[in-house]
């Protein structure tokens, strides 16, 4: 009986909904817009709509991803020169989600990476966004006949780690503020509308606030300073590898892949719960706050600041009804400044890590390459094996259990195989190299020649 009533309801409720609706409309509704006043109308808004666009529909969608890498890139000086554009609004909220949450600044790495301690051969996947962007911007394509290229780094002793040296694009940033203050100024001058200049000026102020915080260089950066000699890669079927020496007072690589929150005291800190200071294994000083680095308190407080005062700037925004046009080219212009730098490729003194090429080993054969790298560097081609060959074959086991004539010799039956090219101390990577004299399979029993210095 269920069954058959509650349709009959469902049906008699939707008639009884049905009529009230009909009889609520009036018979004749009352100036009611012929076809052309629509189309009158239409043309209006559209019009109107190009004459006058809305600004704050483009603030609030497009860019803030862009932004972060922006910042990302520039960042580890006091100014950061990020000029305004689109995606601070939206970017200033997403920043506001992640500080509160894992407490990062810094995105996560875009490009692949591995870092290898060369004592040790252990693997550790790369988190840290400086790390990937060193790897992806060092890597130029290669001839067909290389199987694996491996370059070997210095520290350069006279530049400190942690401080990025200044590049065109960081400079960029400064020129294009002036040009979008000057674009701003246009319709002040013409009109006597100051609205455009006051809006760009007090979006730049934000932006460049927004670089400053402290904690842009200390997550960065965020490892112990160390000597210790790792090898950056992409991994098994990636044809390039970057050896770097450590120095006594440059960073843990392996620290810095690892890429810890900072809302963790890092390794070699020590603290108290209301904590004041803190001495770094440098003996730099770290001011702590019940545990956690000060830079994190202030960069909670600065970041709910600048969201509320971002939402101010949008609410202004949204009342100007003249010349916007000028406005929006003034965030075009930097949105260009923000995507060019976001993505660009840049010299690797930039990153923080200052780094010099000593040499370079090439190989037709990836297995080639890490022998020849062992013999210059003993202990770090090894520790690359199990990373690229899972499992040797046994005349590759004989040879790298000492045994290396039965390998070297049908080696060097192959020309092909004979040379391994170098790159002399202080040279560039892209510079023509020289080979090296042609090495038969006894001089590689031999003691292996000394590092480049």
């Amino acid at each position: 009986m269920l069954k058959l009533l509650l349709p009959t309801f469902l049906a008699l409720l939707a008639y009884c909904c049905l009529t009230a609706l009909t009889a609520s409309l009036p018979a004749n509704p009352p100036n009611t817009p012929t076809f052309q006043q629509r189309r009158d109308t239409t043309q209006t808004l559209l019009s109107t709509a190009w004459q006058t666009p809305n600004v704050l529909a483009v603030l609030l969608i497009i860019g803030g991803d862009v932004i972060q890498k922006a910042l990302s890139q520039l960042s580890g000086r006091t100014l950061v020169p990020v000029a305004f554009s689109f995606g601070w609004v939206a970017y200033s909220f997403t920043t506001l989600m992640s500080v509160v949450g894992t407490g990062r600044l810094m995105p996560q790495p875009d490009y692949p990476a591995k870092v290898i301690n060369a004592e040790n051969g252990y693997v550790r996947d790369n988190k840290s966004w400086v790390l990937g962007r060193l790897l992806r911007d060092f890597e130029r394509p290669l001839d067909d006949t290389i199987g694996l290229s491996i370059t070997v780094f210095n520290p350069l002793p006279d530049k400190k780690a942690g401080v990025p040296s200044l590049d065109w694009y960081w400079k960029s940033g400064l020129i294009v503020m002036a040009v979008q203050l000057g674009v701003a100024a246009i319709p002040c001058g013409l009109y006597d509308d100051w609205g455009i200049l006051l809006m760009t000026a007090v979006g730049t102020i934000l932006a460049l606030a927004t670089g400053t915080l402290p904690q842009w260089r200390f997550e960065k950066w965020a490892a112990r300073r160390k000597s210790k000699t790792v090898s950056l890669t992409g991994g098994n079927g990636t044809r390039y590898v970057m050896v770097i020496i450590g120095m006594a007072d440059g960073l843990d690589l392996e620290d810095l892949a690892a890429a810890e929150s900072p809302r963790m005291r890092r390794r070699g800190e020590s603290s108290s719960r209301w904590g004041t200071r803190s001495v770094h294994e440098t003996g730099s000083n770290v001011q702590l706050i019940k545990d956690l680095p000060a830079a994190f308190w202030v960069t909670q407080v600065a970041c709910m600041i600048l969201a509320f005062l971002w939402i101010v700037f949008l609410i202004t925004v949204s009342g100007l009804a003249q010349n916007t046009w000028y406005l929006l080219a003034v965030g075009g212009i930097g949105m260009i400044q923000n995507v060019i730098v976001a993505g660009v490729r840049r010299d690797m003194s930039t990153s923080g890590i200052h780094l010099v090429p000593v040499e370079r080993i090439e190989g037709t054969k990836v297995m080639d390459a890490l022998m020849d790298l062992e013999i210059n560097h003993k202990g770090v081609g090894e520790s690359l094996v199990s990373e690229f060959f899972p499992k040797l074959r046994a005349i590759e086991t004989k040879w790298w259990a000492g045994d290396r004539t039965a390998y070297d010799e049908k080696r060097f039956k192959d020309p092909l195989r004979k040379r391994e090219e170098r790159v002399q101390p202080g040279a560039a990577v892209g510079d023509k190299v020289e080979h090296a004299d042609e090495v038969t399979p006894t001089s590689h029993n031999s003691s292996p020649p000394q590092t480049a210095s």
